[in-house]
């Protein structure tokens, strides 16, 4: 379908890896990160350039534990040693049996210049395995002034990995030398491997960003389709797309949702997630009203919104960070793509022909991709003013701008307020689906919407600066710039920011394709 699946992104954090990695004393890192996400990918990946560093070699062992028993585990653990070679190291290693012949294994082989990753520790939080933290706790601290080796734990239920970790009464709480919460691809990333795996036409890279974020399995899991015929017009694709990685039951991502939801979140979690999802972005009062069976949502809110990060807060411009008049919208788009579109169809597909599903899916795949597209914009432009490759250096991005100005309470929608304290500009953005909604009204609301900006005790701030009016869409044709251009407006599609994020370093990336297939 494309080039051969490589490591994509991540060049900050793995050179974070890298360096405690490559320290001359032993080291104590945590990664974790929601699943899918590619933690073990990462440490795969640094152990591979040790591999070939100059400063030679290191030998590594990694061990998935599992959601068993002490015996289970340390079998496990014995059997990864074994396959790594590195069963010389451990003297009498059958007799490892329990967790703490596995901490004293693990110290002994740190002691050898090993480093040691144990992937899924969340598992340690509850159950048989519990003790192993304060038993590694123990070793870490004699490990602390050891010349090389290290030990690298991960997880994927971040709220467990966090109390492992950060949690003060946690035994191992602030003793690791990096401590890493990775996330999703940024969009740089996104465009490289559309480009590289067959989506390289626009409309079609924002399909797949609707459905899968930026989770690397899920786009490799899109590269290894076979059969999928990208000449296809773009609903007979979309809908062959969500049939093979969703909806079949050998499909890879059949149960993914499933899974997600039921590793991170109880029942009262997916109620409000479910609802936001649903409604979003709603508002505090909604939730009050649509969920009157909690007595009190606000803490599970609070916690999809900090500690999961499964949840956006959204503020009117420059309110006060404790106002309750904001909005909250599902922030994982993998899970609103679930959620809202393929999880209803799944339940649909029991009882209606392929024929009817198809029907039913494609309209709220197409609404998901317009406050998708929003979101990709918003974090494109950012990205590109942290690179300094953009032509918009940020001093401020507002996510989506909602109030209402002075006395008339007349309503203001913009879905980009930007400004730069550089170039003594504001910039204010329209972001449509399709190049052909951005339609003379649309245009003129655009202005409207803006001036309104400025009247208010807020906006007025920025009278005086330069006003820009910029319009997106994932592909804008040369005919339609010049049109838009002509009346004072500024384009910028997905093509556009593929060449700003584009890594100079590394030269050429893939071209972004154009199909007029919608």
């Amino acid at each position: 379908m494309g080039r051969e699946w490589k490591f994509y992104g991540r060049r900050a954090e793995l050179g974070l890896v890298l360096a405690s990695m490559r320290r001359n004393r032993w080291f104590f890192g945590a990664i974790r990160g929601r699943r899918r996400v590619g933690k073990t990918a990462l440490v795969r990946q640094a152990l591979e350039i040790l591999k070939k560093d100059t400063h030679g070699p290191k030998q590594t062992i990694l061990v998935e534990l599992p959601d068993s028993t002490p015996r289970d585990a340390a079998s496990v653990f014995r059997s990864s040693v074994r396959q790594a070679g590195l069963d010389k190291h451990v003297k009498d290693l059958d007799q490892v049996t329990d967790l703490p012949g596995m901490a004293l294994a693990i110290d002994v082989l740190c002691r050898k210049g090993v480093i040691v990753a144990i992937d899924e520790f969340q598992v340690c939080l509850r159950g048989p395995l519990r003790g192993l933290p304060a038993l590694l706790k123990e070793r870490v601290d004699r490990l602390q002034d050891v010349e090389g080796g290290g030990l690298i734990v991960l997880g994927s239920v971040q709220t467990e990995m966090h109390a492992l970790i950060h949690d003060r009464q946690a035994p191992l709480f602030g003793r690791e030398t990096f401590s890493l919460n990775l996330g999703q691809w940024d969009i740089g990333t996104v465009l490289e491997v559309s480009a590289e795996h067959g989506a390289g036409d626009p409309h079609r890279c924002l399909t797949l960003w609707t459905l899968f974020g930026g989770v690397p399995k899920y786009w490799r899991h899109y590269s290894e389709l076979e059969g999928l015929d990208s000449s296809l017009q773009w609903s007979d694709w979309a809908a062959e797309l969500c049939e093979s990685l969703f909806m079949r039951p050998t499909a890879p991502l059949f149960e993914e949702g499933d899974a997600l939801l039921g590793r991170e979140l109880n029942r009262n979690y997916r109620a409000v997630l479910r609802e936001i999802a649903s409604h979003g972005p709603c508002t505090h009062a909604r939730l009050r009203t649509a969920l009157p069976d909690l007595k009190s949502f606000s803490p599970y809110l609070t916690s999809l919104v900090r500690d999961l990060g499964l949840v956006e807060r959204e503020l009117p411009v420059f309110a006060n960070d404790n106002s309750r008049i904001a909005r909250y919208s599902v922030a994982d788009q993998f899970l609103l793509a679930w959620l809202d579109a393929i999880g209803p169809a799944r339940r649909y597909a029991r009882f209606a022909s392929a024929r009817e599903v198809e029907a039913a899916v494609l309209p709220r795949l197409r609404t998901l991709e317009g406050h998708a597209f929003e979101r990709m914009v918003r974090q494109a432009t950012e990205e590109a003013s942290r690179a300094g490759t953009g032509d918009f250096p940020l001093g401020g991005l507002v996510r989506g701008y909602w109030n209402r100005s002075g006395t008339r309470a007349e309503p203001i929608e913009i879905d980009l307020v930007a400004w730069s304290r550089t170039l003594r500009a504001v910039r204010f953005g329209s972001c449509k689906r399709n190049v052909a909604k951005h339609t003379p009204a649309s245009r003129r609301a655009l202005r409207e919407h803006a001036e309104r900006f400025l009247s208010t005790r807020e906006g007025r701030a920025f009278r005086e600066w330069d006003h820009e009016y910029v319009l997106y869409s994932p592909r804008i044709s040369r005919t339609s710039r010049r049109e838009l251009e002509g009346e004072g407006f500024s384009c910028m599609d997905l093509m556009d920011f593929h060449s700003v994020l584009r890594d100079p370093r590394k030269g050429g990336k893939g071209e972004i394709e154009v199909s007029d297939r919608l």
